[in-house]
């Protein structure tokens, strides 16, 4: 409920916690101008604070549904009834327009009157006719039905099926965003069911972001249904104690879809309201992540002992003796992603005719070994990566021939995706694999915890950190960081930028001049990464 403290403010001359509630831009004159609300909760317990801030929150937002619904029904319409009782609602764009088809009205009612004035046999029948319409409640002015009537779920279905054709704001997503897009949807799916989208209240909205702080975290993994998970998300009170709520990040993917799936709503006409405007997806960028970290010397010496490959677990596992080898030594020795190099295949081992260096091809075009489309994390992601004298060394080029030999398959890791799409998952697991086992007795360990380097932590501050395979790429780049090439110059964070493919924004590394960006450069900062304590 930490995440609701921006509803919770405390007086700096005593200890009483105050409610404090912004007001919508568009009711403030509503409010004489005002931008905010506050309230005393008149307790200095903070958690009994929470509670009443939140239910203080609560209200105002009903209050603030109720005047916004005044509001449109104070919108400019006529209703008024003619001569013979009539009643009618004109809601045109155009007062003027209202005006005169008003008076049209009356003006028809009136000849009407005066025609048959002397007939009360067809008055009476009219009158009739207008009292039967008059037993039917007319339509309210603000209730307009929309295009289609859609229900929420078949409103998701229709969305996830524009994302994995059409992608989103005109981008394909990848498989592994698909997915989680697709799992956020569902349980919005299984929260709405059949509920038409046009019948989603401000009310309803407003509660969601309540409850959902409570949310517990993989409540699928821990044997939860959905409707399980919002009951104790919806239950005030001592939350469970073998539960912790998801976090401010998950919670932002969770609205992010809510609110995706409005706007479609919005835009396809299965409602008439754009109702993803009430949702507030809570700023992370501010929310410090879990901190990665590079390998240390005493790191690297544990993980790349004399006798390195003796310690890689199991000989038939999943994953080739000779993946396991060469995996870590590649990522060391070029600060390469995991993906990056998963994606290679033989023939993107290469020789410049040029200059004679052999390298490393990443790109984003082309099929990696088992078929799927190449793909590289952004622009400056495709890119040679010249290959490390040691790697020569140890016999890569070697590895490289026998992986040719195999006809059938032409990767270079010969490697499986997960259902995410990723090639890397099994090996990343394979490497820094920390949790419980099943049966609750122990723990999984990757390779990295068996060679006594601990893979996650904490700082006296509460502050997390980890040590996974992309920390060689941290251990890369902080290996080459004052660094000089063979004509003395300093290595600068541009030159690391190239050979690293920086992302746009960050570093940009994709407007080089031609001298820049020649092979020789990137050969030259590759060989300059050194590392004494390495023995093997």
């Amino acid at each position: 409920m930490a995440s609701q403290s921006q509803y919770l403010i405390r007086n700096r001359h005593s200890n009483q916690w105050y409610g404090r509630v912004v007001i919508p831009t568009l009711l403030r004159d509503q409010f004489n101008g005002k931008r905010e609300v506050r309230r005393s909760l008149q307790t200095s317990n903070k958690t009994i604070a929470k509670r009443r801030a939140l239910a203080f929150w609560l209200q105002c937002q009903e209050k603030f549904e109720r005047i916004h619904l005044g509001e449109q029904s104070s919108m400019r319409y006529i209703e008024t009834h003619d001569a013979l009782g009539r009643k009618h609602v004109f809601d045109l764009d155009d007062p003027k327009d209202e005006e005169k088809l008003a008076r049209e009205m009356h003006e028809n009612a009136n000849k009407l009157l005066a025609k048959f004035s002397d007939n009360p046999e067809i008055l009476e029948r009219l009158l009739t006719i207008n009292d039967k319409q008059l037993a039917q409640p007319a339509p309210s002015p603000t209730q307009v039905q929309p295009e289609t009537a859609t229900s929420f779920s078949e409103a998701v279905d229709l969305y996830i099926d524009k994302l994995n054709t059409q992608g989103r704001k005109g981008k394909k997503l990848s498989q592994r965003t698909l997915l989680n897009y697709q799992g956020r949807l569902t349980f919005w799916k299984e929260v709405f069911g059949n509920k038409h989208i046009h019948d989603i209240t401000l009310s309803e909205l407003s509660t969601i972001q309540i409850w959902l702080t409570r949310l517990p975290a993989n409540f699928t993994k821990k044997g939860l249904s959905t409707e399980k998970a919002v009951k104790i998300a919806k239950t005030i009170g001592d939350y469970p104690k073998n539960l912790v709520s998801i976090s401010d990040k998950t919670r932002a993917e969770y609205l992010g879809q809510l609110k995706g799936i409005l706007e479609y709503a919005y835009a396809c006409g299965f409602t008439t309201a754009d109702q993803s405007r009430h949702v507030e997806i809570p700023n992370t960028k501010q929310i410090k992540a879990v901190e990665r970290l590079p390998f240390s010397d005493n790191d690297l010496v544990k993980i790349f002992p004399k006798d390195y490959g003796v310690d890689f677990g199991k000989k038939h596992a999943a994953l080739d003796w000779d993946v396991r080898y060469w995996f870590p030594l590649i990522a060391l020795y070029s600060g390469a992603r995991l993906e990056e190099i998963g994606q290679l295949k033989t023939d993107d081992i290469k020789t410049c005719p040029d200059t004679g260096i052999i390298y490393m091809n990443i790109t984003n075009s082309g099929i990696s070994g088992d078929g799927q489309k190449k793909h590289a994390k952004n622009k400056n992601s495709v890119r040679p990566i010249p290959v490390h004298s040691a790697l020569i060394e140890r016999g890569f080029l070697d590895y490289v021939e026998k992986r040719k030999a195999d006809k059938k398959d032409k990767s270079l890791f010969k490697l499986k995706r997960d259902n995410q799409g990723r090639l890397g998952k099994g090996l990343s697991n394979w490497f820094s694999r920390y949790e419980k086992r099943a049966n609750g007795n122990g723990h999984i360990l990757g390779y990295i915890e068996r060679r006594g380097v601990a893979s996650k932590g904490c700082y006296d501050t509460g502050e997390r950190w980890t040590k996974t395979f992309h920390s060689f790429r941290h251990t890369a780049i902080d290996n080459l960081r004052g660094k000089k090439l063979n004509n003395g110059q300093f290595i600068r964070e541009q030159d690391i930028g190239l050979v690293m493919g920086h992302e746009k924004g960050k570093l940009e590394t994709a407007n080089y001049g031609a001298d820049r960006s020649q092979l020789e450069l990137r050969k030259a900062v590759i060989e300059a990464i050194q590392y004494e304590v390495i023995a093997i």
